[in-house]
């Protein structure tokens, strides 16, 4: 197995601040909220496994 360089360690540690505090994870759960109307908690469900889920994957298989 090869050893990161100084170059691929830090664009890897940029890759993983920008999948976490992308803006579509701070401006897209609160107009999911309210354009969910009364289905709020189905709403969260999905943002949950695809705003939570999905990165937590992606850090695991990294």
């Amino acid at each position: 197995m090869n050893r990161l360089k100084g170059f691929d360690l830090l664009a890897l540690g940029f890759m993983t601040f920008a999948l976490f505090l992308g803006a579509g994870n701070i401006i897209f759960p609160p107009s999911a909220g309210m354009a969910s109307g009364e289905f709020i908690w189905q709403a969260a469900l999905g943002f949950l496994l695809t705003g939570v889920g999905l990165p937590l994957l992606t850090v695991v298989a990294l």
